[in-house]
Parts: structure tokens; sequence; C-alpha cells
């Protein structure tokens, strides 16, 4: 709590002008209505009792001047506060936004979104509020010292027989502050909880209908409000408390003090005068501490809420920018991996030792499975992270000698799901280079074959692009993506995964845009898809953080039983229309599949024409466990995950399936529920065979039911 109030005084007294002068402003309100119960005094002791009428009408103008002072002072510090008041608050928001930009990925990786926001809608919002609560607290802090002064003047055996019984005023911020404080911070932990819950659940709606889960959702959301409602009523009743025991304590002082006053007063030890001042004063002590006991929840809801901003502004980068590092040059060999290892967590490596060279103006691709290392390639080369063992070098300078500006200036890069802000077209291509003009704002986006679409709108170049670039589809906008990572100029183009998420006809015309603007540029891609690294100058397959091969397409192909070649197999073999919706799959490849292997060729070039196309989007559920089989699938383009229900009622991730893999077989064989439900994650483009028009198929070799049915089981 004392280190709250440091940072209040330091944030006050960056503004010092200001801040002496509504010290000024506060002590004349101070002074009048500390003036007004002793006034008490002089009118009957000195005015009324020795009938002195002038005296009489000079205290009262006094009185009234006092009070027209009082008002005028007030309001010029009301307004002289709600100017300081807010640029403290405002700095506080800024710094901490600030902080943000500051942080590394990590951060945001550990951090929910919901509790990031909670800090900023709810911490500086709690701090805010206690900001312009200020003034009345320093009033009540301040009339209570001069009104127990003004009553020792008055009377001090009075006096200290109050000051005596003041601190049964304090008692309730004595026993329950702490607890109240620290019932407060676990409030606001709470609710940093439940917005985080919110904002999943928002963004999971697609999921949560697919599968039926808002019971389930709605189940979990209750036990969480019941312990919220756990912590709030704790919190609450810690502050009724506080209040409760000081209005006690003051009741118990009023009566004290009135009752020795009344005997002294009758003795004739104190004037009648002194006694009505005295009771005065003492009324207007129980009403500071009143209000002092009020300003005390919210003060203990700022100093929480401090707390967690200070936890905030306190993180520190894990890839700290160097202030003093080189600025690099502009790129001229090569990018260099140097004996790297790296592991987001202890327990598993996601790269292990890996050396690599890209040369300048050529194209590397790394291709591999799921978990293999690609995104860290792509973290690394970004400097999101830094390596636990080895270096990340461009043209020799480690990566953590160089700017991070410096660095990143020279890269643009295209993600999976590039995020749009939600303002303009223009704007969002803009963000490249904020300092971009129009006509590069159109020359970018004419390179990624955008420009017409963008003219034909109502609004051209000015058009929003709503939340997250809802209202463009998903082709166009990975295009605005591909114009803001151009527009940079960058010697250095990153694709990480830039069209898999896009559905074949939008994906193709893409990838016939990149082929075109990658031409005259160092390019590095990561892909799933090997066709997409089909034409790199070298492609290096991941396996378990090592590379498990590296070359060309043509000399990964020679290995014999290569991991590059295995995947290829796997990947081709389908020959899909220009807009990609129509597959056709050789009897060659059908033979690759387990359930095919041993039927002759006749019969597979027969099978292949009942194989009937179908696409899906993202996040569509294609077969829900307990659903009764009747048709096989066989992924051309895109990626599903296997779920299925554990105890609980909830989906455990089984396997994430792609190109070239195959599910469903058993359903041609026999008429059984499906065993897990299979969920898109990206757009997907399937064929399927019926198990009606298989069956038909294996009339004519009967003697494979018995093979296939025993491959089956």
């Amino acid at each position: 709590m004392f280190s709250f109030v440091r940072l209040l005084c330091f944030s006050f007294l960056q503004y010092k002008l200001q801040t002496t002068l509504l010290l000024a402003a506060l002590l004349v309100e101070l002074a009048f209505e500390t003036f007004m119960p002793l006034s008490y005094k002089f009118i009957i002791d000195l005015a009324i009792v020795p009938q002195q009428y002038n005296l009489l009408l000079l205290i009262l103008s006094l009185m009234v001047s006092g009070a027209l002072a009082s008002v005028v002072v007030g309001m010029y510090r009301d307004r002289m506060f709600a100017s300081l008041g807010s640029r403290i608050v405002t700095n506080y928001y800024k710094q901490l936004f600030e902080k943000l930009q500051s942080l590394s990925t990590d951060f945001f990786h550990r951090m929910g979104g919901g509790d990031i926001v909670s800090r900023f809608n709810n911490d500086l919002i709690s701090i805010d509020t206690f900001i312009k609560l200020i003034p009345y607290a320093l009033l009540s802090i301040l009339g209570l010292i001069l009104n127990v002064a003004v009553l020792f003047v008055l009377q001090w055996q009075l006096a200290l027989l109050a000051v005596i019984g003041l601190p049964l005023c304090l008692i309730g911020p004595k026993l329950f502050g702490q607890k109240a404080y620290d019932a407060s911070y676990q409030l606001k932990e709470e609710q940093a909880s439940i917005a985080t819950t919110v904002q999943e659940n928002v963004s999971a709606q697609p999921v949560i209908k697919a599968f039926g889960l808002q019971p389930l959702m709605i189940g979990r959301f209750a036990d969480r409000m019941l312990q919220y409602g756990k912590l709030s009523t704790r919190s609450s009743f810690l502050n009724f408390l506080i209040d409760r025991t000081t209005n006690l304590g003051t009741m118990i002082l009023n009566l004290m003090t009135i009752c020795v006053g009344s005997v002294l007063a009758y003795y004739g030890i104190l004037s009648i005068g002194s006694l009505l001042a005295f009771s005065a004063i003492l009324l207007s002590l129980s009403y500071l501490v009143a209000a002092i006991t009020w300003l005390a929840p919210q003060f203990i809801e700022a100093t929480s809420g401090m707390q967690r901003v200070r936890e905030l502004l306190d993180e520190q980068p894990s890839v700290p920018s160097n202030e003093q590092a080189d600025h690099l040059p502009h790129f001229e060999r090569d990018i260099e991996f140097r004996n790297v290892t790296f592991a987001y967590s202890p327990e598993q490596r996601s790269l292990n030792g890996i050396s690599l060279t890209i040369p300048k103006g050529t194209f590397a691709a790394f291709v591999g499975a799921s978990g293999s290392g690609k995104s860290t390639i792509i973290n690394l080369l970004m400097r999101f992270y830094d390596p636990q063992m080895g270096s990340v070098r461009y043209d020799g300078t480690d990566i953590r000698q160089i700017a991070l500006p410096s660095l990143r200036s020279q890269i643009g890069i295209v993600f999976q799901e590039s995020f749009l802000f939600r303002s303009s077209i223009r704007e969002n291509i803009r963000l490249g280079k904020p300092e971009a003009s129009d006509e590069e704002v159109m020359e970018a986006a004419r390179l990624a074959e955008i420009h017409d679409f963008i003219v034909s709108l109502p609004d051209g170049y000015d058009t929003d692009v709503g939340e997250r670039g809802g209202r463009l589809s998903g082709g166009q906008r990975q295009r605005v993506a591909i114009a803001r990572a151009i527009i940079r100029g960058p010697a250095i183009l990153i694709l990480d995964e830039a069209t898999s998420a896009l559905d074949p006809s939008t994906e193709a015309a893409i990838n016939k845009t990149l082929q075109q603007i990658t031409a005259a540029r160092t390019v590095i891609s990561v892909t799933h898809r090997l066709a997409s690294a089909e034409h790199a100058d070298c492609i290096y397959v991941l396996n378990q953080g090592e590379i498990a091969e590296q070359g060309s397409h043509q000399e990964l192909l020679k290995l014999p039983e290569g991991r590059y070649k295995q995947s290829w197999t796997k990947q081709t073999g389908f020959d899909i229309s220009e807009d990609g919706y129509h597959v056709e799959v050789s009897s060659g490849r059908l033979k690759l599949f387990p359930i095919f292997s041993e039927m002759d060729e006749s019969l597979l070039r027969d099978i292949s024409h009942f194989f009937v196309t179908e696409s899906y989007a993202k996040e569509r559920t294609i077969i829900h466990e307990g659903d009764l089989g009747d048709k096989f699938y066989i992924i051309v383009r895109g990626k599903v995950e296997v779920l299925k229900k554990n105890s609980t009622g909830t989906n455990d991730r089984l396997a994430v399936l792609s190109d070239g893999d195959f599910f469903g077989e058993v359903a041609l064989l026999r008429n059984i529920p499906r065993t897990a439900t299979i969920h898109t994650l990206t757009p997907v483009v399937f064929i399927t065979l019926q198990r009606e028009f298989f069956q038909d198929l294996m009339k004519r070799a009967p003697h494979l039911t018995t093979f296939l049915e025993s491959r089956s089981k």
C-alpha cells in the first residue's frame, strides 16, 4: 500500500506547479471548513452574549465572504485537478500500452488476452476512480489534523480525551485492511480470468456450436460464477466491516466527549460557545473519519489494481531490444543457422543442433509434419525468440547484436491467417510502410493482384475491412496481407503457410501471385504442401527438430525411402481442376492405400470414377462420433483433427490429418458407428467413396472381400 502512495506522489510531483496550486486551493477550502464550526464560539461568546452587534455583523460578513471564496477556489481546484488527474491516468495507459509493444511473443502465449484487457478495463479504471477522489482524501486527512489541533485550543483536557478515543475509529482499517486488500486482489484476478474465458468463448463459437458444447460451457461458467460470488461476497463484506467498525468507534467517541463536555460546561469550566463549537468540530471530525473510511475500499481496490499494473510494467521481455546493437546494412550475403538448439519448454526440444545456410536470392523451403520445428525456424528468423544454444546470423552478424527495428525493416512476412486491423484497406496495406504514399499503396496492391477488386468497391481503398478483416473473403484478406508485406520492399520475404488456410482455387491463384513477386528476393517458405516447395532451390525436410533431408525437389525424390519422397507420393496422384472443386484420382494413387493395395488395375480404374469431390470450409464438423459410417474419405487439400470424447464428455485430439491422409475405410466393409469426430482446421477438399458403390464393385472381385476384411480388423 505504501508503494502505491509513493507512486502517486511521484506521479503528482512530475507536475510541480499544478500540484502546488492544487494544495494551495485545498488549504483555502480547509481553512473555511474549519472556521465554520469554530465560528459558533465567536458568535455566542464574543457577539451574542456580550451584545456586540457590530462584531456579530463582522463575523457573519467574514463567513459569507469565506463561503464565496471557498466556492470560487473550489471550482478552480476542480477544473485544475480534472486536467491533472486525467494526465496522470493517461500516462499510466500509455505506459502500459507501450510496455505491451516491447514484450516478447512468449509473454502473449503465457498471459491470456482477457487478463491483459482486464488490466486496462478494471485495474486502471480503479486507479482512475481513486485519483479523482484524492482531493477529498486530502481534505479529510488534513481536516482531521487541523480539527484536532483546534480542539486542543478550545479545551485541551477534552481534546486529549477525544484523541485518546480516536483510535477507536481506526480499529476497522487496522483489523480488516490487509484482509480486504488480499480479497480485492483475488477478486481482480478472478475478473481477469473470467474476461479471458468470455473472450475465448466468443472466438470458439463455431466449435461450440458444431459440437453442441453450449450446455457444457454454461455449466462450467456457472461453476466459475459460484467461485466469483464467494470472492465478491468476501471482498464486499470486509469493506463493509471496515465502514461498520469505524462508525461504531465514531459513535462511542462522540458520546464520550459530549458527556464529559456537558459536565465541564455545567461547572463553568467550559463556555457554552466553546461547548457548541467543540461539539460541531467533533461532529465534523466524525464526518471526516467516515469519509476516510468510505475512501478506504476505493484505496484498497486502487492499490490491488496498481499491483497488477506494476506486474505488467515490471515484466521483462525474453528477447530484449539492445539499444547499443548494430544497424543491419542492406542484406547482402546469407542467413546462417549455426548449431541452433531451441525449446519452448524443457520437456521437448523444437530444434536440435540445426545448421544451415540460405544464400541471398535463393528460395528455401522448410517442410515436415506438425511439430517438426518448421514454425520455430520462422520464430527465430524474426527473432520472436532467441535460441538457447547456437546462433542465427544475418551476413555473419549474430541476430542478437542487430537492432530489432533494423532487422525487421528488411523482412516482409505473410502469415497463414494474416490479421487485418479494423480500418480501411489503404491503411492496412500502409502498415507495412507507414510513410508510404497512396501511389505506393496502389502499386503494392497491383503486385498482389487485388487493385482491380479494390477500385470496384464503392469506397475503393477507403473501404473498412471490418473486425479482423471480416468483410473480406479469405483470399482477399491474404492478398491485402501480401500487399502489406511487399510495400516494405523487403530483401527477405517469409511465407508462413501463406496459402494453407485458403480454398484450392484461391490458393492456386495466390501461389501464382507469389511466384511473380518472389523472383528477385530471398524467399523462405514454411509449408506442409510439397507442391508449394517444388520449385525451391533447397528444401529442408524437418523431423523432430532435426534436418532429416535437404536438397532440391529432384534430388530428394531420388533418395530411396526418403521422407520427402514418401510425403510427395502421398500428396500427389490427384488431378485438381482449375477452380479447385473437382478432383480425379489415379488408379496408381489408389493402390497406395492399404484397403486397395491388392486390387488389380482395371478394378481400381473403375473405382476411381466413383469418387466424389466434397469441399468444406474451416471449422466444420464432417463426422460426429457415433454416426453410422457410409463413406471412405481421402484428404486432397487441407487439415482436419480427429477428436474423441473422454470420460468428462469433452473431446480430446487424437491426431491431425492433412494432404494425402485418409479415414473411414472400415465404413466400406461394415455399416458400424464412427469411433471419432472429424473437424476441419482449414478449408478442406475431400474425395469420397460411398459404401454402396464400393460393394457393387466388389461383387466383381469376391475373392478380395475376405482379404479386405482381415486388413480392416
